[in-house]
């Protein structure tokens, strides 16, 4: 009976101690972040800056959303974020240069952020806008430096609202993505791939360090090329570069007149596909510095003066040039034409090849470069073959000085057969303003078997 009694009072008690551990609620964390009244947009605060460093007197106040981390090591006492994108006002992004390491643990990405701009100081560093402190360098010169540790968290202030950075990313193709507009903004780039001098090396390497940071080169089957930058802080500094090709999400920025994109973690680099290998490449990297342009298959023709293609090498870079500056004739008309190229099995043919200008005065079809094509160049008579010109991007005045281009993707889907790509200059050696120089690399041909 004891026992009984005993069991009885012992189940009583289990129930009651059971009972009473389920109704004890593990404690909610809830976020107690205030918001606060915006009343400035980013737009306004990037019209009202200049390359000038200038202190904001107002009270005012405004809202973007997080797009860089430095958990990753490759963005380094630095924030970028952006404001959403609407149907009416693309994305608008800005940096925010902090004195403090780690920031990725009070600012997530897609997280809203107020920044509050009275007494901070902006600028439009290359293009991109920065808020700051001010810095005064060692010339003297006013610039937008970082906000003290103990000063950036009442100028940073992290909401309580994180948004999935799919409402923040942007998919460009290269080509879009080079713009000053687009500074400081979350973008992807589909179909890319490394270019062949990073393929079997790492992210970072010593033999390629530019002031902390290695630079290699996306590509698309256009020829456009971004720079992809990676610090020699981030995780993934030592580890390869992939051969493959796939997509790059990261956020664009600017140094100079070359644009970087710089990703968060390598996560951001996504190259599962199948490497894109053009049917005919040539990167004139087998050439000898300024002699006459002499390439097997390839052929040097003057049509107007005496002046032929030349070669040149400049910082290991390999290139055909057409420079009017040393003559004094009046009309210069010189072609640099392909080798033989056999279409013949390749469907959606596309023709993409860079370019670059130098000591040009005016822009004139009386100093261009011009592309075209024929089926039936006989290796040496210009006369005799039949010519068409194709639409190419070449570059014009505006394009900064030895800078490169992309020509675009050229539609050779209308040829079969055999077809020579060739080069044509015009310009002037006597007429001062009709002169100057344009430089050919990288032509390839990408088709489907």
């Amino acid at each position: 009976m004891k026992n009984i009694i005993l069991n009885t009072f012992l189940a009583s008690s289990l129930l009651f101690i059971c009972s009473c551990s389920t109704e004890i609620a593990n404690p909610k964390l809830e976020c107690t972040q205030p918001d606060f009244k915006v009343n400035k947009t980013v737009e306004k605060v990037y019209e009202l800056s200049s390359n000038t460093a200038k202190q904001y007197l107002y009270d005012d106040i405004i809202e973007a959303y997080v797009v860089s981390s430095d958990e990753g090591g490759n963005f380094f006492k630095t924030i970028s974020l952006q404001t959403k994108a609407s149907e009416r006002i693309s994305a608008i992004g800005f940096s925010v240069p902090v004195d403090a390491s780690n920031t990725y643990i009070d600012y997530r990405i897609g997280n809203k952020v107020y920044v509050k701009l009275k007494n901070q100081f902006t600028d439009l560093y290359y293009g991109g806008l920065r808020i700051g402190s001010l810095y005064v360098s060692n010339a003297g010169d006013p610039t937008v430096g970082r906000i003290s540790q103990n000063e950036y968290k009442n100028v940073l202030n992290a909401s309580c609202t994180i948004i999935d950075e799919n409402q923040l990313v942007e998919s460009l193709s290269i080509e879009q993505a080079l713009l000053d507009t687009k500074l400081n903004t979350l973008i992807e780039l589909n179909d890319v791939e490394f270019t062949e001098a990073a393929l079997g090396r790492h992210y970072f390497e010593e033999s390629n360090n530019i002031g902390g940071s290695t630079n290699w080169n996306l590509r698309d089957k256009t020829g456009n090329q971004i720079i992809f930058r990676t610090s020699s802080y981030a995780k993934f500094a030592d580890h390869f570069v992939p051969e493959g090709n796939g997509k790059v999400k990261g956020i664009l920025t600017k140094f100079g007149t070359d644009y970087q994109l710089m990703v968060r973690s390598e996560e951001d680099v996504v190259m599962n596909g199948k490497r894109s290998i053009p049917f005919f490449a040539e990167d004139f990297q087998s050439v000898k510095n300024n002699v006459n342009f002499a390439l097997p298959g390839w052929s040097n023709i003057v049509v107007k003066a005496a002046k032929l293609w030349r070669s040149m090498v400049y910082a290991g870079n390999g290139y055909a040039e057409f420079n009017t500056t040393s003559t004094t004739a009046a009309e210069n008309i010189a072609w640099l034409v392909s080798p033989k190229i056999n279409l013949t099995g390749y469907k959606n043919a596309v023709l993409s090849f860079r370019s670059a200008q130098h000591d040009l005065k005016v822009d004139s079809p009386l100093n261009t470069l011009e592309v075209y094509i024929s089926t039936n160049f006989d290796g040496s008579s210009i006369a005799k073959a039949e010519w068409t010109k194709l639409e190419a991007k070449v570059p014009t005045l505006s394009n900064p000085s030895r800078e490169f281009m992309s020509s675009g993707g050229i539609d050779l889907s209308a040829y079969t057969g055999n077809i020579n790509i060739a080069f044509k200059y015009v310009g002037s050696g006597k007429d001062k303003t009709l002169n100057g120089a344009f430089m050919v690399d990288d032509m390839k041909i990408f088709g489907e078997k």
